[in-house]
């Protein structure tokens, strides 16, 4: 698969976040890194690694990286919520947790953490927030903290971006981010920038991930017309969803189509 097919550059906001705000310390230039392209079995994405780390996982657009001193880069998540009343237990099957989709993206990412700590059976983690930024669309945003677990201690950045409930009230948190060990922020910084700033995911592939969880029902079957949003304020719409929320496009470089004032 050549580099054409693999064109969708998901998410290099998140990589400017990583490369700006990781650690609370003045820019350091440091050379390139040196990264060996790799591919997920299944052709949906690809990631650059430099020596010692590796690429651990990879579908349907996912990818988990792992450095050699506990690095953590997990890009593409998917997370399956019910629009309900926060519960204590897991609904089961393929939903991870239980909460309104109006509760706060802050709430939905703190959740997710919990969840996923839960799921691997390790400590609860003491989770503590820096800053919380928006993005062009109000479904996203990104996130600076850190969180204790035991003896460890790490620092993040992310970006989460919940999308409508489908139908059925089951909505997506596509969740992008980036984990290194608290004393290793500052070496890290550059390196993990530059891993971010590679994955590249097909443009077919990205398309489902932005897509309801829920195919919608035949035509008149949901008792109702669908809303109609603006291209640029529907998440499913790939190219303007890059332009808004991933790039964060200025407006003279966005298509009219999707806000913008670029012709087309």
């Amino acid at each position: 698969m050549n580099r054409s097919q693999l064109s969708r550059r998901l998410p290099t906001a998140v990589a400017l976040a990583i490369a700006a705000t990781l650690i609370y310390t003045a820019h350091v230039s440091v050379a390139s890194t040196t990264l060996k392209t790799a591919t997920t079995d299944d052709k949906t994405a690809s990631i650059g690694v430099p020596s010692g780390w590796v690429l651990a996982k990879g579908l349907n657009g996912f990818v988990y990286v792992k450095g050699p001193n506990g690095e953590k880069i997990n890009l593409g998540v998917i997370v399956l919520a019910k629009n309900g009343p926060s519960e204590s237990a897991n609904p089961g099957g393929e939903v991870a947790f239980s909460l309104p989709y109006s509760a706060s993206l802050k709430d939905k990412f703190t959740t997710i953490l919990l969840k996923g700590a839960e799921k691997m059976g390790s400590p609860t983690p003491q989770i503590t927030f820096a800053s919380q930024s928006p993005t062009k669309l109000p479904m996203c945003a990104r996130f600076l903290g850190g969180w204790t677990a035991g003896e460890q201690s790490q620092k993040f950045v992310a970006v989460i971006c919940s999308l409508k409930p489908d139908y059925l009230g089951l909505y997506k948190n596509i969740v992008f981010m980036a984990q290194v060990p608290s004393n290793l922020a500052t070496k890290d910084r550059p390196v993990v920038g530059q891993i971010v700033e590679s994955y590249r995911v097909t443009p077919a592939m990205f398309k489902k991930m932005l897509a309801a969880y829920t195919p919608l029902p035949p035509a008149g079957a949901s008792g109702g017309a669908m809303p109609v949003m603006a291209p640029y304020q529907d998440p499913t719409n790939s190219d303007c969803f890059d332009y808004n929320v991933i790039r964060e496009s200025p407006p003279w470089e966005v298509p009219m189509h999707c806000g913008g004032l670029q012709p087309g």
